[in-house]
């Protein structure tokens, strides 16, 4: 599994990751609180880091993306060029970091706490209107329209490289036609992972280019219109995974195997916990055995003199007397 385009379907799964890990718990306290926010400057700091690991995260999974297009379109297109670039996984996983890092970076001064209404609340704070724009533009074109034409164009020359190609017919050729028929199921899912994700974008992209350009229209909008556009918009990082083992065969079979090692070590673990609780059970009951043989010996110590018994011992196992009674019926008769 450890080829380019798998390190690059795992790099893009870290970007949906951070979705889940940051923005997800965002936006279930937005349906209850809404923007409010506290103050200070943990404040400051962690409604600023919010919104920027939202936006690396789009970044990332973009850049992603059009990483693995690229790759495709040389391994398919130029199959003997040897892109050191592209194939450097190390290289290429740097590289789209660092660039979603430096793109979003603006987005640190964009956001932060304002007190509202007598209310400290976490909100795009750029009140200049041309900046906004620019803003909303800027994502527009750089994390939408121009990596959809560049997929597009990319992915329309490799399908046209594979599907409209004979495949030689011959007995010696079954090797090839197993690698293209994989290289196609290959295209296949990152061309539904790409119409996934234009569909998912679609309307965030639109409601923020009508707020900047149109704040009319946003203002009027009922408020589940807007809930509804961003989550929208986060399911495509929920998506992703799963239309990655649905589509993909080697991601199916090694999810079902990761799903059966964990059953198995469930299951082996269960064992050792229940051999664990029998061997502790069993040391629990011979305590309790134990302290109840000490308890007798003490009645027995004080009802009486206690004797030594240790001659008589396979008598004393053998008779249905206990040796608390033993002693007590040995004492009464000294005594009478």
């Amino acid at each position: 599994m450890k080829t380019t385009i798998n390190h690059l379907l795992a790099n893009m799964a870290a970007a949906n990751l951070l979705v889940a890990v940051f923005i997800m718990p965002y936006a279930v306290r937005y349906l209850f609180a809404a923007d409010a926010w506290f103050g200070g400057v943990l404040g400051q700091i962690s409604c600023r880091l919010v919104h920027f690991a939202y936006a690396i995260s789009i970044a990332g999974s973009i850049l992603s993306l059009i990483a693995i297009s690229l790759d495709q379109f040389y391994a398919i297109l130029f199959p003997m060029k040897r892109i050191v670039v592209i194939r450097n996984t190390r290289f290429i996983t740097m590289a789209i970091w660092i660039s979603s890092v430096i793109f979003m970076t603006p987005y640190l001064a964009m956001y932060g706490v304002r007190e509202m209404a007598g209310q400290k609340q976490c909100v795009y704070i750029v009140l200049d209107r041309i900046i906004m724009e620019i803003h909303f533009s800027f994502m527009f074109v750089f994390l939408y329209a121009f990596p959809l034409i560049l997929m597009g164009t990319l992915y329309i020359l490799i399908g046209r490289k594979l599907w409209f190609r004979t495949i030689p017919g011959n007995i010696h050729s079954i090797h090839r036609q197993a690698a293209e028929l994989s290289k196609r199921r290959v295209i296949r899912m990152l061309i539904i992972v790409i119409a996934t994700f234009a569909l998912c974008c679609l309307p965030v992209h639109v409601f923020h280019m009508c707020a900047a350009f149109k704040p009319v229209l946003t203002r009027n909008m009922a408020s589940y219109w807007s809930l509804l556009i961003v989550f929208i918009g986060h399911t495509n990082s929920a998506l992703n995974p799963c239309l990655e083992i649905a589509l993909n065969r080697k991601f199916r079979g090694e999810f079902f195997t990761l799903l059966a090692t964990c059953r198995t070590f469930s299951m082996w673990r269960f064992r050792k916990r229940s051999e664990r609780r029998g061997f502790r059970d069993s040391q629990i009951n011979m305590h309790r055995m134990e302290s109840v043989e000490n308890i007798k010996d003490r009645i027995a110590m004080r009802r009486g003199r206690l004797y030594d018994l240790s001659s008589q011992g396979q008598t004393l196992h053998s008779s249905p007397i206990s040796l608390v009674q033993f002693s007590f019926y040995n004492n009464v008769e000294i005594e009478s």
